[in-house]
């Protein structure tokens, strides 16, 4: 494999295994916060999506839930990861690539939710949504912190984009 590509492919590894650890952890510590186990949510969407759980009144938190969904919210998060960083690296040979990589990645993300909400449909109440957009954002800032703080062009990138849309500001007052 060529060196770009093990960049590309153990850099995404890292922004899936950070997303992916930010989103666990927020839903930990938000269920603790609600006085509920740190593996609430795991469990929820695990039985919903692979044990047919359907009513969130007869959840029982137990490994097999919480692996499960650990496990798929795991490879997601590698995959998005993986997508990701080659965004990042295609987007540093072409100023103008890294919006095509922000809608390629809005769109990806508006279709997963959409997979996750036709999974979940029976448990979807007891799941309040502005945690999930929460845990979505905070997952992808850390993604794109972590992939912009080793791509050291597309910082300078964003800066000089920064400096030109103040520029332009500027003389329009």
């Amino acid at each position: 494999m060529k060196p770009e590509r093990t960049q590309v492919f153990s850099q995404g590894m890292v922004a899936g295994l950070v997303g992916y650890a930010v989103v666990a952890l927020t839903f930990a510590i938000a269920n603790v916060l609600m006085g509920r186990s740190p593996f609430h949510t795991a469990a929820l969407l695990g039985g919903a999506a692979f044990y047919g759980l359907t009513d969130p009144a007869r959840l029982v938190i137990g490994p097999g839930p919480v692996f499960a969904y650990n496990g798929f919210h795991l490879v997601v998060f590698l995959a998005l990861g993986v997508a990701t960083s080659w965004l990042a690296y295609f987007s540093e040979r072409g100023p103008h690539f890294w919006y095509i990589g922000a809608v390629l990645m809005l769109f990806v993300a508006f279709h997963l939710f959409g997979a996750f909400l036709f999974l979940t449909e029976g448990v979807r109440a007891a799941i309040s949504p502005w945690m999930l957009i929460l845990a979505g954002f905070l997952a992808m800032a850390a993604m794109s912190a972590y992939l912009v703080w080793v791509h050291p062009a597309l910082r300078r990138e964003f800066r000089d984009f920064a400096a030109q849309d103040s520029d332009l500001a500027e003389t329009h007052n």
